[in-house]
């Protein structure tokens, strides 16, 4: 983890109640100043599971093979309360549900959003040939490639570095996108605002999810998962469709700092659309994220 990535930070702990997260301003939302961005909410799930879930015998050998967010409400800039609990306890698959909410001024305590994160365990490959989707064979970017440069004294959301040229205007606030990386990736930004096509790229985390804490892999496709939204809902007039959850499903935790992902189906009528994305890491296929959105216009 970089110097200026351990500096900043998404959430601070509350120093009094472990269940209570203060957000930062890194955490902001592209659709209104005083909220929060849906990737963060979506790693607060996932971080609540593997914090307090996965040192448990039970769940030894367990994967995290889907997350289910469902955002109802649009994430304040104010401190957010977590609470979970067990919906099932299996010898093979475990449930897990996540209530995220915050204390409203006026309404009390007033739910934001909520979590499924079903974990399984793992065992051995059945025999035989089933088919699958072409191999993702394109090289991740150096694991020590530098960070961006600092933007009004912060970090991009996330570090992209697209693969080929990838068409359409950059997804929402990626503001910094590096294109130095190997043959494959020479994108530009005349590039990206030409014409509307399949993207390909490779994304990091830039910043601890919690303060003086490592980001683990889990963390890292959690909120990349979210990236489903802007990766395949940008068009020519920039992201107008805001998602409504994000499902994540993997067949095996991330290795590495990159996640890849490569634009997989869209789909939209009346206002309201379906967007998936393919993810990978350096090894190859991880899982798939997918989000439904409605038609929003940003003001």
């Amino acid at each position: 983890m970089s110097k200026n990535e351990a500096s900043q930070a998404f959430f601070k702990k509350d120093k009094n109640n472990s269940s209570i997260y203060h957000p930062t301003l890194n955490a902001r939302g592209p659709w209104d100043p005083n909220s929060l961005h849906g990737r963060v909410i979506a790693g607060l799930i996932a971080y609540e599971v593997e914090t307090n879930y996965s040192t448990r015998e039970n769940f030894q050998d367990m994967q995290i093979t889907r997350m289910t967010v469902d955002l109802f409400r649009l994430p304040p800039m104010a401190p957010l309360i977590i609470q979970s609990n067990i919906a099932r306890s299996g010898r093979r698959i475990q449930v897990i549900d996540v209530q995220v909410s915050t204390n409203h001024a006026e309404k009390g305590i007033l739910e934001i959003a909520r979590g499924s994160v079903v974990l399984l365990r793992r065992s051995a490959e059945p025999l035989g040939s089933v088919w699958s989707t072409p191999v993702w064979d394109i090289p991740a970017p150096d694991e020590n490639m530098a960070m961006p440069n600092l933007v009004e004294e912060r970090l991009p959301m996330w570090h992209t570095v697209n693969i080929g040229v990838t068409t359409g205007p950059l997804p929402i606030s990626d503001s910094k996108v590096s294109t130095k990386n190997s043959k494959n990736v020479n994108a530009t930004a005349s590039d990206q605002q030409q014409k509307i096509g399949p993207r390909r790229a490779w994304i990091r985390e830039t910043h601890a999810f919690v303060e003086n804490e490592i980001i683990s892999p889990i963390l890292r496709v959690a909120q990349v998962a979210d990236f489903a939204n802007p990766f395949v809902n940008s068009g020519t007039s920039g992201l107008n469709y805001i998602n409504a959850d994000i499902s994540l499903y993997l067949q095996r935790n991330p290795v590495g700092t990159w996640i890849g992902a490569e634009t997989f189906y869209h789909g939209a009528d009346d206002g309201i659309s379906i967007a998936t994305i393919a993810l990978y890491d350096k090894i190859g296929k991880i899982g798939i994220s997918t989000v439904c959105g409605l038609a929003q216009i940003r003001s």
